[in-house]
């Protein structure tokens, strides 16, 4: 008995320097398998077509000649909604476009997916090179995968303006694309600048702002936008996946107010008020009227799943480059109804669990909690620290939205 819980003491104080080690080879095995090799890439899908490389490409371009129909591949890169993206565009020598070829992607496959069987990548056909190539504009975006649209968009708007001004040497005429600011932007700084109201403000209208707060976050994060947070997109930033700011301002937002909150102010501040998967849980509890206890050795065991559950996340997120791989969260399939693999499985048993335990994903087996919250505990160590404290740390134990919440916290709020 002594030697098992020897064992386990050693194991408890190595397990999260193994765990981070790990990672971190992942992450270098990662970035070295992530190089594209392009003329592969072309070769799956333009199996029988002979092409050759042209090395003396204008403006660091990577153009393939297809020897079998006289026309070239210009490669593009971009930023898409679940990381970078490769295509090939097939071109004639006189600059109109012919095809857009998916050579590479790390979009969520169900918004993948919604451009595909539309017509989205068909509207390129035709075009020349110094066509505007902007959203909303001369190119459709796919309802329910706009930020993916913009992601392609980009790539084919980048790779033919450089063409048109290196080779063709023609004069921009083109439009070039604006900030753009709209209801989306606005709306969800307002629910930032919400939460953070209700968050520190007492009083009458911070009491009606908390009644507020659950509508805001349900109807405009949850439901008009689907972006709630996932551990994918905060992998992401770490393989260094940053969206153009003008393009993608809404994930700028997003992640200003969430890292802004937990780097800056030390505080949850996403899974305490913003986060709309929270309240759909909150709701299901009262329809039941059940709240069972969490007993502490479950609370205890549950930090251990998740952290399991969220290094293997991460695992596979770093060794492929591929964000979206390891996301497992129920969050967007629960406001959009598109889903892959175990998220099929993971959102009926977060529901069903959540009419019997207050929050039940949340306190249990949420990633973007884990991280989080881990996140303010290490920054107020670092600042005990830095200010020589040795009193015990300021930190509860259990943070809003950390698996193992006892749900008291929550109540606070009610």
């Amino acid at each position: 008995m002594a030697a098992t819980k020897g064992l386990r003491a050693v194991w408890e104080r190595l397990a999260f320097p193994l765990g981070f080690t790990t990672l971190v080879i992942a992450f270098v095995l990662g970035q070295i398998a992530a190089q594209p090799d392009y003329q592969a890439l072309l070769k799956e899908l333009l199996a029988d077509h002979t092409l050759t490389r042209v090395t003396e490409a204008e403006g660091g371009q990577i153009v393939f000649r297809d020897e079998t129909e006289g026309n070239y591949v210009v490669i593009s890169e971009a930023e898409g909604y679940g990381g970078p993206l490769i295509i090939g565009i097939r071109a004639s020598a006189e600059g109109k476009i012919a095809e857009i070829l998916n050579l590479r992607n790390k979009e969520t496959p169900a918004y993948f997916e919604k451009l595909r069987r539309s017509r989205f990548f068909h509207q390129f056909a035709g075009k020349t090179v110094s066509a505007d190539f902007l959203l909303g504009e001369d190119i459709d975006a796919v309802s329910g995968a706009t930020i993916s649209s913009q992601g392609f968009t980009t790539a084919v708007r980048n790779a033919m303006h450089i063409a048109a001004t290196e080779h063709f040497k023609l004069k921009p005429t083109w439009k070039q694309p604006a900030w753009k600011v709209g209801v989306n932007e606005i709306g969800l700084i307002a629910v930032f600048a919400l939460a953070f109201f209700v968050s520190y403000a007492k009083g009458r209208i911070a009491k009606y702002g908390r009644l507020a707060m659950p509508l805001v976050a349900l109807g405009f994060v949850g439901i008009y936008t689907n972006s709630s947070l996932s551990v994918g997109q905060l992998a992401g930033i770490v393989l260094g996946f940053v969206p153009d700011f003008k393009e993608h301002t809404l994930w700028w937002i997003m992640m200003t107010g969430v890292l802004g909150s937990v780097l800056i102010l030390g505080k949850n501040i996403y899974c305490g008020q913003v986060c709309p998967f929270q309240y759909v849980q909150r709701g299901l509890n009262k329809i039941s009227g059940i709240n069972l206890a969490v007993r502490p050795g479950v609370q205890k065991a549950s930090r251990t799943v998740v952290g399991w559950m969220t290094w293997t996340a991460l695992m596979l997120i770093f060794l492929s480059s591929h964000p979206t791989l390891g996301s497992y969260e129920p969050f967007s399939m629960m406001f959009s109804l598109t889903g892959a693999g175990i998220q099929w499985y993971i959102l009926p048993l977060s529901l069903v669990g959540s009419f019997f335990v207050l929050n039940f994903w949340c306190r249990l087996f949420c990633p973007v909690g884990l991280v989080l919250n881990d996140t303010v505990r290490v920054r107020r160590s670092m600042l005990g620290r830095f200010r020589k404290r040795t009193a015990k740390p300021v930190a509860v134990d259990v943070l809003p939205g950390d698996p193992g919440d006892t749900g008291d916290l929550w109540r606070k709020d009610s």
